[in-house]
């Protein structure tokens, strides 16, 4: 069965919001946007809002709009081991997440804004970091 994950990424200016997760979760070490996955009978815009509050402790006011559904395979990248569905949210002021006192905070050992040239990529083949890259070209 394939697991379905939802998350949000912050876009501000020139800049996207990534988290680092922990080393003991799903992704240990690796630089994300705050993600997780869908309960049943929960859409994935109410799975994005809800565990980007979880994870951020920052209630969403403002839309988000839908951008694409990114694969991930095992690691001989044959099978599909899940489905994240990204959502954009972009902000005129800089979002700080509130690790500390979010519900999942510690899933993250921490936050900071990229731009094109200091985005973390680990895999320039990462379709998440493909889609960050997009995002960030347009004006």
């Amino acid at each position: 069965m394939v697991k379905r994950y939802s998350g949000v990424l912050v876009k501000h200016n020139d800049e996207v919001l990534m988290c680092k997760r922990n080393n003991k979760g799903s992704l240990p070490g690796v630089w994300s946007i705050p993600a997780g996955g869908i309960d049943n009978g929960e859409t994935p815009y109410n799975a994005a809002i809800r565990e980007f509050y979880e994870e951020t402790n920052i209630k969403i006011d403002n839309d988000i709009n839908f951008i694409g559904i990114l694969t991930r395979t095992n690691r001989s990248g044959k099978k599909i081991k899940g489905l994240l569905y990204v959502f954009l949210m972009e902000s005129d002021e800089k979002i700080i997440p509130d690790l500390k006192n979010a519900k999942d905070g510690d899933e993250h050992i921490g936050c900071s804004y990229f731009n094109r040239e200091t985005l973390p990529n680990e895999d320039e083949n990462d379709q998440l970091c493909k889609l960050i890259l997009k995002i960030l070209a347009k004006k």
